[in-house]
């Protein structure tokens, strides 16, 4: 039986042949170029019967991706409550990913569920990303929200030396930026060189410093829209 046989029945979501496979000699936990399972693949696909399937003929819930991914993961980015609750309750690890995964896709509910199932609220991935910081840069208004409520640091920096604020401010995420500073982020820059600024000249040779500073954009309170309030 050709491998790729199995990961390609899995994103198909066709449980007949996998099930056929898996009474022959198919591993069910092996993994293509990518790490990825079989599990993971039919997860991507939001395939519940051949998830379900897989998982009670032993599919290893943890296996993760070379860049980290996990099943919990596949379905928390997609937002699918159902196969979420369903990983939890069978053990699955909630490691870090999964709530990043699902803030940044602005799946409300699964992030709720994620949170309340012990998920870190402040986990950074690899470039030191949080969820807050994600959810700022998609505009997830509701997402940021939560996760504020639920003690999200929001002065945190990623690798970048960017903080949630720097972040939707770069987004042209205004209104989170708002949220944000209610929430105690400054309106700050990070550490630069001290190296020549770069400016740009209209044809008369003049600075054009029209850009609007951080600051002004979110100094004043009164100016905000009320569907950013942090109590609505």
């Amino acid at each position: 039986m050709d491998q790729a046989e199995i990961f390609e029945s899995a994103k198909a979501g066709n449980l007949e042949a996998l099930q056929k496979m898996l009474k022959g000699k198919a591993n069910i936990n092996d993994t293509n170029k990518s790490g990825a399972s079989v599990l993971i693949l039919a997860t991507e696909k939001d395939h519940a019967e051949v998830v379900k399937f897989l998982v009670e003929e032993g599919a290893d819930l943890n296996t993760e991706t070379k860049m980290g991914g996990t099943a919990l993961n596949r379905a928390a980015e997609n937002g699918n409550l159902e196969l979420v609750k369903y990983f939890i309750d069978k053990g699955a690890v909630i490691g870090d990913l999964a709530l990043i995964a699902a803030s940044r896709a602005g799946n409300l509910e699964v992030v709720k569920l994620l949170v309340e199932s012990g998920a870190p609220v402040d986990a950074q991935q690899r470039w030191g990303h949080t969820a807050l910081m994600l959810a700022a840069k998609s505009g997830n208004t509701d997402v940021v929200k939560y996760l504020i409520d639920e003690g999200a640091n929001v002065k945190l920096r990623d690798k970048n030396g960017d903080t949630a604020m720097m972040i939707a401010m770069d987004n042209d995420q205004e209104d989170i930026a708002l949220i944000l500073k209610r929430a105690g982020a400054k309106a700050e820059t990070k550490p630069k060189k001290e190296v020549a600024p770069i400016v740009d000249e209209d044809d008369d040779g003049e600075v054009d410093d029209s850009t609007p500073d951080v600051d002004e954009l979110v100094a004043d309170d009164d100016d905000a829209p009320d569907d950013v309030d942090l109590d609505d």
